[in-house]
């Protein structure tokens, strides 16, 4: 027995143990290679991901950042967010607070105070203005944040959407100012609705007066005389609107032709002499500094800025007041004259904060304006949109019982030929001569002139027959502008003083008829011809006197303007 143990002592025991160190050894080789194999799966896993960020980063405009929650740790951060920020990765996950260097102060205060707010059960998107490390120009970006499954991370999509913010932005100028734009046609009809309704109430009420006291001349004529006031202001209006209109949708052109500046104050001159007179205004209309008189522009579309604001100088001035108009030459620069036209009165002044909103459609200076001194509030709208198409400026000076001063700055392109002032502006001989001229048209009459008249319509033909013969004229009609064309060339020589034309006729308009005249071979080819018409636009105008008529008369008819564009004709046909 002792034999066998000390056996088993000196061969089996090192066996076991031996045997006990391989088994251990084995269960420690499995335990390394389960371990090493979870290790590879956990490297795959973690690397599938990069791979996968990195290819979803290389395929989009956009960056990724895993951060942990508990220390705000960076734990992965997408390889072209350097490329997009300007910043190291590295400095990034150092330090994420080198974040805030890309934002503004108030971007990154709005930003922090988001993500407090946040309540973390949905994704958050932030948009900011932000801008990369090393450059200046600000470019637009967004971030979504979002937590992980586990609650344990946040992932941040951080992306630059600047192009798209850009044209999102100018999407939403465009909503709002198509928006302001319908609003501005709502109130502009809503307002032009009440300005008509105004004044064509006035003007029914006054004829219904009128028939009431037909019997009663005294009365009968000053409800007519009411009634014919609140026509011309009517029409006025809707002149303006009309005007207001073109400008709005863009369709007011100007023209391009060679005008005379002194040409255009004397017309002014014309216009508003006997209107301050009776008024009892001093007027005054001044040429300072020009040594040169021809310009290239649109001289109507000029003269209509002027005469609103002599217009309103008229109206606002006081008896014993004065008005003064005047042209200045400032500057010649480049083959453009720079040119000052001032209009300044002495009448009751604008309010300070009124001056800021005077070129507004339908603006006026109080409830009162209106009622005391007329107009649509359209004028100066109107003016200040011409001048803005001819690139010039308005100067607006005001105090309250003072005065008024109005100052155009445009620069015209001086036009070629002859730039002579006109005598009438050097000589006092011309200039008396020029005030019998005025005269005389003033007291010419229709006494014994003939006129052909076209006119289809039964009713304007019947009333401007009826109110001409009454002045003394002799009147034969035409219902169209072919019959027109036959009857004067059916007519003796000079069998006609004047022909009054008609456009929109059947068979040929006026403006054919006109040039049909002007084309035969008579010695009075060359008669006075006026367009009476409703057509009323600037450029209705100017096509009747490139087509050889002498003037354009707008319908409503001012049968006192008639007699005097006649008067002018005939008075310089013959030499007087």
């Amino acid at each position: 027995m002792e034999i066998i143990l000390r056996y088993i002592d000196q061969h089996l025991l090192p066996l076991s143990l031996f045997l006990a160190a391989s088994i251990f050894a084995v269960f420690c080789l499995k335990l390394y290679m389960q371990e090493k194999k979870r290790s590879r799966s956990v490297e795959l896993a973690v690397s599938g991901e990069r791979e996968f960020y990195q290819s979803f980063a290389s395929n989009r405009q956009e960056s990724f950042l895993l951060i942990q929650k508990s220390n705000l740790h960076i734990l992965y951060i997408s390889p072209n967010f350097e490329q997009m920020t300007g910043i190291r990765a590295e400095l990034v996950c150092a330090d994420i607070e080198v974040l805030r260097n890309i934002v503004t102060q108030k971007e990154a205060r709005n930003i922090v105070k988001q993500l407090k707010n946040w309540d973390k059960t949905q994704e958050l998107k932030l948009e900011f203005d932000y801008r990369s490390a090393g450059t200046h120009q600000m470019a637009h970006g967004y971030a979504w944040v979002q937590t992980d499954g586990n609650d344990e991370c946040y992932l941040v999509v951080f992306g630059d959407n600047t192009e798209d913010y850009k044209i999102r932005s100018a999407l939403k100028k465009e909503l709002e100012q198509a928006y302001q734009e319908s609003q501005a046609k709502t109130d502009f009809l809503s307002k032009m609705s009440h300005e008509i309704r105004t004044p064509m109430n006035g003007i029914l009420g006054m004829l219904s007066l009128a028939k009431v006291h037909v019997n009663d001349p005294k009365q009968t004529s000053y409800y007519l005389e009411r009634a014919e006031s609140l026509s011309q202001f009517l029409l006025t209006l809707i002149n303006d609107i009309l005007d207001m209109s073109r400008i709005e949708s863009g369709k007011m052109e100007l023209e391009e032709v060679p005008f005379d500046l002194y040409g255009v104050a004397e017309k002014l001159d014309s216009m508003f002499r006997s209107t301050t007179e009776a008024k009892k205004l001093r007027w005054d209309v001044q040429m300072q500094d020009f040594d040169v008189c021809r310009v290239v522009g649109d001289e109507l579309r000029l003269t209509q800025v002027i005469i609103n604001f002599i217009s309103n100088a008229v109206k606002f001035t006081p008896p014993g007041g004065a008005v003064t108009v005047t042209f200045r030459q400032m500057h010649k620069i480049d083959g453009n004259l720079h040119l000052m036209i001032r209009v300044r009165d002495t009448g009751k002044g604008i309010k300070s904060d009124f001056i800021s909103r005077i070129f507004r459609p339908f603006e006026q200076e109080d409830a009162s304006t209106a009622h005391h001194y007329g107009g649509s509030g359209l004028g100066m709208a109107i003016a200040d949109n011409i001048v803005k198409l001819m690139q010039g400026e308005i100067i607006v000076e005001s105090e309250e019982g003072k005065g008024t001063e109005f100052v155009v700055y445009v620069s015209l392109p001086i036009a070629e030929g002859d730039q002579t002032v006109p005598e009438s502006w050097k000589d006092d001989k011309a200039a008396d001569e020029m005030v019998d001229k005025k005269k005389a048209v003033e007291e010419f009459t229709l006494d014994g002139i003939r006129i052909l008249l076209a006119e289809d319509n039964d009713v304007n033909a019947e009333i401007a027959m009826e109110i001409m013969e009454m002045e003394g004229a002799s009147l034969e009609r035409a219902c169209d502008g072919l019959e027109a064309v036959r009857m004067f060339e059916e007519s003796p020589v000079n069998g006609y003083d004047a022909i009054l034309m008609d456009i929109q006729m059947p068979n040929m308009n006026g403006w054919e008829a006109a040039a049909q005249i002007r084309k035969l071979s008579r010695q009075d080819a060359d008669i006075p011809i006026f367009a009476m018409s409703a057509n009323a636009f600037v450029e209705d105008k100017r096509h009747s006197i490139e087509v050889g008529m002498n003037g354009h008369i707008s319908k409503p008819v001012d049968y006192d303007e008639v007699r005097q564009r006649i008067g002018e004709a005939l008075l310089i046909s013959s030499g007087r």
